[in-house]
């Protein structure tokens, strides 16, 4: 009896020796140890971050890493209710590696302005929302187009400054003819693939604000010449009053207003 009181006084000193040394202070180059590190230090994946624990035995530090580590989303993958624009890549239209960017961007801001499918999704269906878009395509206007383009569209922004600005060429003139006539293809790829100096704003306005955007610049437009902006019916034209444009468009879907619809021009 006194032998295995012994013995068991024993073990309680091992274990208790044990536990102590597993729990043991960092000293000098000594980084210490704990008993279960998992329990204090998360072995969970954080994106960007590389927080492997050398006492976590889940995998090595090269496993975690491959975890953790960004990663290229699957072929096809699209943000949901976002469908991309099948010219959302330059590349893919180049056809020869000597194709210089400045050519592959001219060949496929042609084929946008060609493109007779492009043209502005978002049709407001009455005046308050044409105002809320309109609102909303002013205040993206002022932060990602004004300094160049000026308030009212015209080209006269501070950059510019009537040819006393820090850009010498005078950047493009909303308000003028060449560009009131413009399709929805030539607004939408400069925005997408920029312009000469101007570089894209796919980075800086989302594929709806890009519209808006739009939206408002045509509003620019018609105040130029003197007729209140109208979407309803046609995107690309401004009828004289919201009223009259809701009425007709409720009409015969054969009427002359109906099957202007579709026109650019």
């Amino acid at each position: 009896m006194k032998n295995l009181t012994s013995l068991y006084s024993f073990a309680v000193v091992c274990l208790a020796s044990l536990l102590l040394w597993s729990c043991g202070r960092a000293d000098g180059e000594f980084t210490g140890s704990e008993y279960m590190p998992d329990m204090g230090h998360s072995i969970a994946y954080e994106a960007n971050v590389n927080s492997y624990y050398y006492n976590n035995t889940w995998g090595s530090e090269e496993d975690y890493h491959q975890m953790a580590h960004p990663r290229k989303p699957v072929n096809g993958t699209v943000a949901r209710g976002f469908l991309p624009s099948k010219y959302q890549k330059l590349g893919d239209f180049r056809t020869s590696d000597k194709e210089t960017h400045a050519q592959l961007q001219e060949k496929v801001r042609n084929m946008m302005i060609k493109d007779s499918e492009i043209v502005n999704p978002i049709r407001p269906n009455s005046a308050d929302e044409l105002k809320d878009i309109l609102n909303k395509g002013a205040g993206l206007y002022l932060v990602a187009c004004q300094v160049c383009h000026g308030e009212k569209g015209d080209g006269n922004g501070v950059l510019y400054n009537d040819g006393k600005g820090k850009y010498e060429a005078k950047p493009a003139n909303f308000t003028s003819d060449l560009f009131l006539n413009a399709p929805d293809g030539q607004f939408i790829n400069a925005i997408m693939h920029g312009k000469g100096k101007m570089q894209s704003h796919v980075d800086k306005l989302s594929p709806d604000e890009r519209w808006m955007v739009i939206h408002y610049i045509r509003s620019l437009q018609s105040k130029k010449t003197g007729v209140e902006y109208n979407p309803v019916v046609s995107v690309n034209t401004a009828p004289s009053s919201m009223e009259e444009s809701v009425v007709e468009s409720e009409g015969d879907e054969h009427s002359e207003v109906h099957d202007g619809q579709d026109g650019h021009e």
